[in-house]
């Protein structure tokens, strides 16, 4: 793959390299990495403090770290649209061909996370939403604006009429049948619940009584791959702003939309609920997500650091068919078969080497596979 230097832009194939590595940062939690830290915490004995709760989703209102995985990988599939957008248009590719490929990756990725629901098992209650199916959705909304709206001030009110749509749904919509004095952003008082139990019924996840990604929660989702695409078109532009320049913007940008976030709980009474993912939520997600691109790509793109992304680049590179081999246990059960014995000798600090052996066997499949050209694409 040639690589090519503009205005101090090191970037390979018109990509920037630092995507990957953050990419299979974010990754790293879900693989192993969020069991290791929580192992440590645990063989240390503060499995009760701060960094210990980070490691794992909050009940319903407030936000951990666990909680900006999901978004994240989102906002990183928008920040690598422009660049891949820009390539297929260079290579002289038709708007109506590349409208063609958005539709056939959102049915692979809504199919993809569809069969992991149940429907394989022949379950009549199976699971129509999910992680995938919610990303493949939001996402194909998201590519669609941006391939057909050329002024990009259209789509930044577009953004904001999903995200301003969304607060007055949640927020002066209280589900029909709700008890008396429920709260709009409660689980047996919010309307999004109430509408996914009306639409698709039992097919959401067991025993829950809500859907944590829910089709109706799609409007703010677009709008974070949206802001993703805002990122990865200003890291694509070829003008007299150097890298480093940019990422002082997107720093900004992640302040302004932290202290939005801030406007939204405080001032709107729009809470943080993950599982609804309110705006207040949303914006949250992208004052995280834009800091770390700007921290990623200053230390790699910039700074020319590079030789310890190696820890995330082939999880970042394969992510896809790493949550995939995550989701079917095929990483689980080779970790056991490989560390079982090894994990159990350690005593307390069993549980930080499971995590650390769960990620490192993801590590090394997606980098051997890696370096024999294998890739999952979407």
């Amino acid at each position: 793959m040639a690589k090519d230097q503009v205005n101090g832009e090191k970037r390979t194939g018109k990509r920037l390299l630092s995507l990957d590595a953050l990419r299979g940062f974010d990754m790293f939690f879900i693989t192993g990495g969020a069991a290791a830290i929580s192992g440590i915490c645990a063989a240390l004995g503060c499995q009760d403090g701060w960094l210990a709760a980070q490691m794992k989703h909050v009940e319903w209102t407030g936000l951990a770290q666990h909680d900006t995985i999901f978004p994240l990988f989102l906002f990183l599939a928008g920040v690598s649209w422009p660049f891949s957008l820009g390539s297929q248009l260079d290579r002289g590719r038709s708007v109506s061909r590349i409208q063609v490929k958005i539709v056939v990756r959102t049915a692979i990725l809504f199919l993809l996370g569809f069969s992991f629901g149940g429907v394989l098992k022949f379950k009549p209650d199976f699971r129509l939403m999910g992680v995938l199916q919610y990303i493949g959705l939001s996402w194909g909304f998201a590519a669609t604006a941006w391939l057909h709206i050329r002024r990009k001030s259209v789509l930044a009110v577009l953004a904001a009429i999903l995200l301003v749509g969304y607060y007055a749904l949640l927020h002066f919509c209280l589900a029909p049948g709700a008890p008396e004095g429920a709260w709009s952003y409660s689980v047996e008082g919010n309307i999004v619940s109430w509408l996914d139990k009306t639409v698709y019924g039992s097919h959401m996840v067991a025993g829950w009584g809500y859907e944590p990604e829910s089709f109706f929660a799609l409007p703010t989702g677009i709008a974070l791959a949206l802001m993703g695409m805002f990122a990865g078109a200003l890291l694509r532009r070829d003008d007299t702003q150097c890298t480093g320049r940019k990422c002082v913007i997107l720093v900004a940008f992640a302040v302004a939309s932290g202290i939005a976030a801030c406007v939204s709980i405080l001032v709107l009474g729009d809470p943080i609920v993950k599982k609804l993912w309110t705006v207040s939520f949303v914006l949250s997600a992208a004052s995280y997500s834009l800091f770390m691109l700007a921290l990623f790509v200053f230390v790699v793109d910039v700074l020319g650091l590079r030789r310890w992304t190696v820890a995330f680049d082939p999880v970042g590179k394969n992510s896809i068919l790493a949550y995939m081999l995550m989701m079917t246990g095929v990483m689980s059960v080779l970790q056991r078969w490989l560390f079982s014995g090894l994990c159990g000798y350690v005593d307390a600090w069993g549980g930080a080497l499971t995590g650390l052996t769960s990620y490192l066997v993801t590590w090394s499949i997606l980098w051997y596979l890696g370096r024999k050209g294998v890739f999952l694409k979407v």
